[in-house]
């Protein structure tokens, strides 16, 4: 991949005013320009549709859902309006370093190269502190085993090409917690892994996070997990 290759940014929405102009101002700040944003708006009721049409950039692209579904069947409709050859990811209450597209693009040189990852920041937006969510080298390559003896992957720092993602048939749609786990592991299989090992983006943690709504009461990861391990007889 000698060109530049052009970039789809998902970013799926529901209810998510909050902090969706960080988010935005993130994807349109970065130095690498060559994108597209697929805003999937999944039946929001709050004002998350105004504030993104206040955006006049026309690599911004809105689309509604004709139904509120799963959140890893809304990626999978935002990805099916996506003209790019890379995927990428950002969730409304997340933001990217400016430099991020930049730095991970090159990665993709390597045409065995199905994915690229990087550290991240995690944000506790109550203290507003953040720290590093990673202290030790991240692994690269063929890494299917690594990532099941640690997973630590954050789908805000990912980009996927879009062949790979075609070739996995995308996210598993029945997941609400453990669609990226299960995406990731199963394209490692196929293909090789690659990362940046600073953090390029940070992940915000408060009071409404998915993750930490569900971590206060695990069953719903644990149960997938376990549906997960039968499916793939691991």
């Amino acid at each position: 991949m000698n060109k530049r290759p052009f970039v789809s940014v998902i970013v799926n929405c529901f209810n998510g005013e909050r902090y969706l102009k960080e988010a935005l101002n993130s994807i349109l700040n970065q130095t690498y320009k060559d994108w597209e944003l697929i805003f999937w708006d999944n039946q929001s009721s709050d004002h998350s549709a105004k504030i993104f049409n206040s955006y006049r950039d026309k690599r911004f692209k809105y689309f509604y859902a004709p139904i509120h579904t799963l959140l890893y069947k809304a990626r999978n409709e935002a990805i099916k309006k996506a003209t790019g050859e890379i995927i990428a990811f950002l969730d409304v209450d997340d933001w990217w370093s400016e430099d991020k597209l930049e730095k991970q693009i090159p990665l993709f040189n390597d045409n065995k190269v199905g994915l690229v990852y990087s550290n991240l920041y995690l944000f506790y937006e109550n203290n507003k502190k953040k720290e590093i969510y990673k202290n030790k080298i991240l692994k690269k390559g063929h890494i299917t085993l690594d990532l099941l003896r640690d997973y630590n992957i954050g789908i805000l720092t990912v980009l996927i090409r879009k062949v790979a993602y075609n070739s996995v048939s995308g996210f598993n749609n029945q997941y609400a917690f453990s669609g990226d786990f299960d995406l990731i592991i199963r394209l490692s299989t196929k293909w090789k892994i690659d990362c940046k090992q600073e953090p390029l983006a940070c992940y915000r943690i408060h009071s409404k996070n998915f993750t930490f709504i569900n971590n206060v009461n695990n069953t719903i990861e644990i149960k997938e997990l376990e549906n997960w391990i039968l499916d793939e007889k691991i």
